[in-house]
């Protein structure tokens, strides 16, 4: 109590300081003792509780976490986006070496005089198994994608529980 009403007084003679400083002609700047308002200005800071120092503390550092927390999702984000690009040409890759290899596969059973519906059965397999393939490997990588952004989204509301918790402790009275 003693301080709040220290750092009061302190205002009002910052504030009595600025309000009779002495204009400078032509313009609405006015001069001040620069050493004695800074002075005034240290005496306030001094005054301040040490726990408004930790809560400034701790603000910043809540800002840096979430902007780390943001980054690191941008960067996962980044790189489900790179695996899910690269899943999707393997897959685009494996449908045309699949289709080439069908394509082959009755090619030679008609030039091997095989009934030509045996030819389309097996390349009707192949195709079936090629899409099966390409099926598995896009649902693997959404998995993938969502399974990341599950352990983010997991990861940020603990994080913003931490901080939302921190707060509340600091703040004991307003609960």
């Amino acid at each position: 109590m003693y301080a709040n009403l220290e750092m009061i007084e302190l205002f009002e003679e910052l504030e009595s300081i600025i309000n009779n400083a002495s204009s400078i002609p032509f313009s609405h700047k006015s001069g001040i003792d620069k050493s004695e308002v800074l002075g005034i200005i240290s005496e306030i800071k001094a005054l301040i509780p040490e726990e408004v120092k930790q809560a400034t503390w701790i603000n910043k550092e809540r800002h840096k976490i979430i902007s780390d927390a943001k980054q690191e999702a941008a960067e996962i984000i980044a790189q489900a986006n790179k695996e899910s690009e690269k899943v999707r040409e393997e897959y685009n890759s494996n449908i045309e070496e699949l289709k080439k290899n069908s394509e082959e596969v009755v090619k030679a059973y008609v030039e091997a005089s095989e009934p030509v519906a045996k030819a389309e059965e097996q390349a009707s397999a192949i195709i079936s198994r090629a899409e099966r393939v390409a099926n598995e490997i896009r649902l693997g990588s959404i998995d993938y994608a969502d399974n990341v952004l599950v352990n983010l989204e997991y990861n940020l509301k603990n994080m913003l529980e931490d901080i939302s918790r921190d707060r509340k402790e600091l703040q004991p009275d307003r609960q």
